[in-house]
């Protein structure tokens, strides 16, 4: 081999030399910047894959209102419902749709705030407290003075109680303001009935 010969292998050799060593001290440079020096090949292999957060668990609140107390928001609460754990069991995988579907409106509603879903049951009329109020105002016909469930609040909604035979033209102004505004409403049927006495004598 020629003395020419033998510089071109030694240049060869220096290039792949420093070629090698450039690759390895780059790789070495980027691995401590990233943090992966001298971590084991299994952490190394999850650097980049973003850890995966648990779903959170889909959690029900099952509860009971009265319709009527509820759309003329009288001062009574929804009360909790009890439901069995396997009724949750079958839901807690549907969709919303699919709640809605198998608790529809009116009788039920489904509210949702993230994982947190609400279920009520709306039940007709009022609450056994609001049932056992009653309030004067009119008969259908705007003739007599009539006694309906429920505080004023509510008006006719919750059905007549008694129509009495005491004629609306018999009430003088006053008493006439306060019927329409409301004002006559009473805890128990002994109030009530003290009431009506009065108005038999008008």
């Amino acid at each position: 081999m020629t003395e020419k010969q033998k510089n071109f292998f030694a240049a060869v050799l220096m290039l792949c030399l420093l070629f090698t060593g450039s690759a390895g001290l780059g790789y070495l440079l980027t691995e401590i910047e990233t943090g992966n020096y001298n971590l084991s090949e299994k952490q190394i292999a999850a650097v980049d894959v973003k850890p995966i957060e648990p779903e959170q668990p889909r959690t029900f609140r099952w509860r009971e209102q009265y319709a009527l107390c509820a759309l003329y928001e009288l001062d009574c609460k929804a009360k909790p419902m009890d439901v069995d754990q396997s009724v949750e069991q079958q839901i807690k995988q549907f969709t919303l749709h699919e709640l809605a579907e198998v608790y529809p409106l009116p009788e039920w509603n489904v509210q949702a705030e993230q994982n947190n879903i609400t279920i009520t049951h709306n039940l007709d009329g009022l609450c056994s407290v609001h049932h056992h109020m009653y309030h004067l105002g009119s008969s259908e016909n705007d003739q007599y003075v009539a006694v309906y469930y429920g505080p004023s609040a509510v008006g006719s909604a919750a059905g007549a109680f008694l129509v009495t035979d005491v004629p609306l033209n018999r009430l003088n102004a006053e008493q006439m303001n306060a019927l329409y505004a409301g004002e006559y409403e009473y805890h128990s049927q002994d109030d009530l009935i003290a009431m009506l006495d009065n108005f038999s004598e008008l």
